[in-house]
């Protein structure tokens, strides 16, 4: 009798516990975490295919969307962000200050990005001469406040200065006299940088038999370009043949999502890559200056400035590399210490310094505000105004861009277009900035089909789907394809139009086979029914659990005894997972 009350009593326990664990479950809503990422995912643009990649298959700034991800699915009451723009395409940028903006808690938040701490910011911390001081304002205001107590502070300064010129150095009012002149000096070469930092010296001139206005003699020109990394697929960055001509008086920013084809076309541009068709003509003697995201990479760290200058530029008198490197705002004790111990904005000055020592015809810059502080960004927008050649700008800095550009290349899969207005080539490229501003509600998963960047599949690049009912078939007519000729490649299959199929149903515990990213179809069980014609299934082989929508599953095909359909994709994830 008194084993059977214990054993009630512990049973009432452990509901009582369960209860409390599934109370504070709901409170921080762990039982709809996965929806609420899933949501977040696709509007960061990965689609089914992308959240079912590993992290580490991911590109940097792929990487940077799911830390994101994860730092809102917390929802922490302060919340740390280090420069979170970087290597953000612009619809990532516009989802993180929609996200700021509405957020409930504190956040703290370090960044190059104008635009982001102008629309986002109520308050500023400024670090500066081992204090911190407060700003109750909007980042817009205390620009403006700084400027004035920074001048203000200034003339004090030069007036101190002048009535103690002869203070006594061992005196109080002589260490003050002392500190005051470092901070006047320091504030000097801040505006001398400002004002001359990233500056280029004169461009060698271009033959010009023509006899064509210096802005119209061309540099590249990309006539009739189609590209594929691999054409045998039928997959093509750029299917639709593309024509750009970069002239000695173009000044152009390129704007697309991440993955949509930028930095292919750059590589065009430089000849890294080569045309599937089409062709690329240069002019003989034009000189091209490249800063690419990695740039950097290429300094020896184990030299200094000074000495790397020296290498690249062989003959040259030291004074007047150091001089150059000087106008960079690498000066002083910085041009005689090791790289591996500088910041990155420092190492990409040194670069900007390289670039910038012979003046070239085509600079073309690939986000290069990344790690650069607001001063700095401030210096190259100067300088690319005060350049005379042509520029190709990547960025996701929309002030940036404002400032530099005069036209605008808006890159996306299947379109190619230029206009002469930001505006315009924002609304092109990213078509739910049409639907925001006509006060329509924006569909994640339309956002995702027409701005699909790296971590999603295009429409017109996904042949998974397409292919995957005709894979049995060796006919490209049975297979429901077109083949076309593209010049300069074998022939490479095409998908054909179909038309829409009805979404097939199925019912919890019911076996299937499941489509896989590799494009192959593996057995698989329904273990839970998701609204919106979503399924989450298991792998039978392996046991990877997943959600996959109703398109990517289909009826277990009768197989003959003794064989089950092949699952090494799978296998190679699970034994990923488990390590």
């Amino acid at each position: 009798m008194k084993a059977a009350e214990g054993d009630a009593d512990r049973t009432a326990l452990l509901k009582e516990n369960m209860n409390y664990c599934q109370f504070q479950l709901k409170t921080i809503g762990g039982t709809t975490t996965e929806e609420r990422a899933i949501k977040m995912l696709r509007v960061l643009g990965f689609d089914e295919f992308g959240q079912n990649k590993l992290v580490s298959e991911l590109s940097g700034g792929l990487r940077m969307r799911v830390a994101l991800c994860m730092a809102f699915i917390i929802e922490p009451d302060l919340l740390l962000l280090d420069e979170p723009t970087n290597h953000l395409d612009f619809p990532s940028v516009l989802w993180l200050e929609n996200r700021l903006r509405g957020y409930k808690s504190s956040f703290l938040l370090v960044s190059h990005d104008r635009e982001l701490l102008n629309n986002v910011c109520t308050s500023v911390l400024l670090l500066e001469d081992l204090q911190i001081k407060y700003y109750n304002c909007g980042f817009k205001e205390f620009e403006k406040k700084k400027a004035a107590e920074d001048k203000k502070k200034y003339q004090d300064i030069e007036k101190f200065l002048e009535k103690n010129r002869n203070a006594d150095p061992s005196t109080f009012i002589g260490r003050q006299k002392h500190d005051m002149q470092l901070w006047s000096e320091q504030y000097q070469q801040k505006q001398v940088a400002l004002a001359g930092k990233f500056t280029f010296p004169a461009a060698t001139p271009l033959s010009n038999p023509d006899n064509l206005p210096l802005t119209d003699i061309s540099l590249i020109k990309v006539v009739d370009v189609r590209f594929s990394y691999k054409p045998e697929t039928g997959v093509f960055i750029f299917n639709d043949p593309i024509n750009f001509n970069v002239t000695a008086g173009t000044r152009c920013g390129v704007m697309g999502p991440n993955g949509a084809g930028k930095s292919t076309l750059l590589k065009l541009l430089t000849r890294k890559h080569e045309p599937t068709s089409g062709q690329v003509v240069e002019h003989p003697k034009y000189t091209l200056a490249y800063f690419g995201q990695y740039s950097t990479h290429e300094l020896d760290l184990t030299k200094t400035p000074a000495e790397w200058m020296s290498e690249q530029f062989p003959g040259e008198l030291a004074g007047q590399l150091r001089q150059h490197l000087a106008k960079t705002s690498v000066v002083g004790a910085v041009q005689d210490t090791r790289m591996e111990t500088l910041s990155f904005s420092q190492k990409s000055c040194i670069v900007f310094a390289k670039l910038t020592y012979r003046c070239p015809h085509l600079l073309i810059l690939d986000e290069p505000t990344n790690f650069l502080d607001l001063e700095s960004v401030d210096s190259l927008i100067a300088a690319c105004n005060k350049y005379a050649g042509a520029l190709l700008l990547v960025s996701h800095n929309r002030d940036f861009l404002k400032k530099c550009a005069k036209q605008y290349l808006s890159v996306v899969p299947g379109k190619f277009q230029l206009f002469d207005s930001m505006k315009d080539a924002e609304r092109a490229t990213y078509t739910f900035i049409a639907e925001m501003e006509e006060g329509n509600s924006v569909s994640a998963q339309d956002l995702v089909k027409k701005n699909a960047g790296g971590a999603s599949v295009h429409a017109s690049q996904d042949l998974r789907e397409k292919t995957a009912n005709a894979s049995d078939s060796t006919d490209p007519a049975e297979a429901g394809m077109k083949v076309l000729s593209i010049s300069g490649t074998s022939s490479a299959p095409m998908p054909a139009k179909k038309a829409p199929v009805a979404v097939q149903t199925y019912v919890v515990g019911e076996k299937v086979q499941a489509l896989w990213t590799d494009g192959k179809w593996y057995a698989a069980v329904i273990k839970k029914v998701i609204p919106e014609t979503k399924y989450q299934i298991t792998y039978t082989e392996y046991g990877n659990t997943v959600n996959i929508e109703a398109k990517s599953i289909r009826k277990l095909p009768a197989t003959p005894a003794g064989k089950t359909p092949q699952a090494a994709a799978p296998q190679k994830q699970a034994q990923a997972q488990k390590k």
